[in-house]
């Protein structure tokens, strides 16, 4: 039997409606040279595209959608440039400035918990002493109203980074991306090192790329790759450890895109990537988070045209922090809830140890299902519900949290 992790968000009384999946990217022409905003439906590859040219250049290193103001932020050459989500135009452009001439900001990635954007300012230093060049690798954010790029770590936390995907984990507040081996988990409120363990690959990768952060499941997703044979599988890395567990669909594909990006799917349960065949057709594929399944294979549009750095607007939408900044020393919440059988086909029953003040149960798209009465001994019946995958709204006091549900 599948084993479902049970996903706890802190939400205060975030409406469930709110999420979305919408697919967004940024749809580029070689000929000629164009750049615009678009939406793509990940069923059948139809791409709608938003507003008019914005320029020819994209820097492939990292993309900022902010679903609270709706807007997605990508660099060109030289300026961060806001677009707006519903007509396509720019309603923000700064130059980047950086805190060294010779840095670079990299794999940047907007944290929904703290509508902040997060970085890698990397820069190559030489010392005249031993004659050497290292890399210095630190946390760095940026405020997209001035264009001003900031640092947050004090010291280096990598001598390099691998561009095979960044994540934010919006709960913890810590950012991961990987160096020499290892995934680098680095404190989002002071820059330091919080994990580092070595990746451990299971027997036919050698990889594990493309990774994306999912807040229905609280799991790190990415691909295992064979970088000899091609993708071999998703799986799921636990950061703590750094040890990768593919997930049980075997898979064949030449290659992942890296300027595709990597995005999940919140509502229906999907990490989505790009290929490429050896004709240069671009297909957009939908994998499911359940089992690593193919759940869509669409060709995108003829050679020449891309649809780059893909980013889904509900994911991770209204979460908040669940660690604390630990300079605030500030306890962290005591509240502690469980439900059981998780999936049930059932009765189910709420361990908590704060008084229940309300509760309601939605579908995957929103839509409320209904409002949940508990009986004496905290449980309730869900043997009417049609089987899939629900929402429980749980509320206690002035705090809101979200668990996932499964019907059996």
């Amino acid at each position: 039997m599948r084993t479902l992790q049970l996903l706890i968000l802190f939400i205060p009384f975030l409406s469930i409606g709110q999420l979305g999946n919408t697919m967004y990217g940024l749809y580029r022409n070689n000929n000629p040279s164009t750049v615009q905003l678009a939406t793509i439906d990940p069923t059948t590859g139809v791409i709608n595209v938003l507003g008019p040219n914005l320029g020819n250049t994209i820097n492939l290193t990292g993309v900022s959608l902010n679903p609270y103001n709706n807007t997605y932020t990508y660099q060109d050459q030289d300026s961060w440039l806001s677009v707006d989500l519903t007509n396509g135009g720019i309603v923000n452009d700064v130059v980047v400035s950086l805190p060294s001439a010779t840095g670079n900001f990299d794999n940047f990635k907007f944290n929904t918990s703290d509508t902040t954007m997060y970085g890698i300012f990397s820069q190559v230093l030489y010392n005249p002493t031993t004659g050497v060049y290292s890399g210095d690798m630190r946390l760095a954010t940026c405020d997209l109203s001035t264009g001003q790029v900031s640092l947050i770590s004090p010291a280096s936390v990598a001598s390099s980074y691998v561009m095979a995907g960044s994540s934010i984990n919006p709960h913890l507040m810590v950012y991961y991306f990987i160096s020499e081996g290892k995934l680098m988990g680095i404190d989002l409120y002071n820059g330091s090192i919080y994990t580092q363990p070595l990746i451990s690959i299971p027997s036919g990768g050698d990889s594990f790329d493309n990774f994306a952060y999912s807040c229905v499941d609280t799991t790190m997703y990415g691909l295992i790759v064979n970088h000899g044979v091609g993708v071999q599988s998703l799986g799921k890395i636990n950061a703590s450890t750094g040890v990768v567990t593919p997930l049980p669909t075997a898979l064949n594909f030449d290659n992942y895109i890296m300027n595709g990006g990597a995005t999940i799917d919140p509502i229906n349960l999907i990490y989505y990537f790009e290929t490429m065949d050896n004709n240069a057709q671009i297909y957009l594929v939908g994998l499911s988070l359940l089992d690593g399944s193919i759940v869509s294979n669409v060709m995108l549009p003829p050679s020449g045209t891309y649809f780059d750095m893909a980013r889904i607007d509900g994911d991770c939408y209204g979460a908040t922090p669940s660690r604390l900044n630990p300079s605030l020393q500030l306890e962290e919440s005591t509240w502690s809830l469980s439900i059981a059988p998780n999936p049930s086909s059932d009765l189910v029953t709420i361990n908590s140890n704060s008084q229940i003040e309300y509760l309601r149960c939605y579908s995957m798209d929103g839509k409320t299902a209904r409002e949940i009465t508990l009986d004496g001994n905290n449980q309730f019946s869900i043997e009417s519900f049609p089987k899939g995958v629900y929402m429980l709204e749980v509320r206690t006091g002035s705090t809101s949290r979200i668990v996932k549900l499964v019907k059996d």
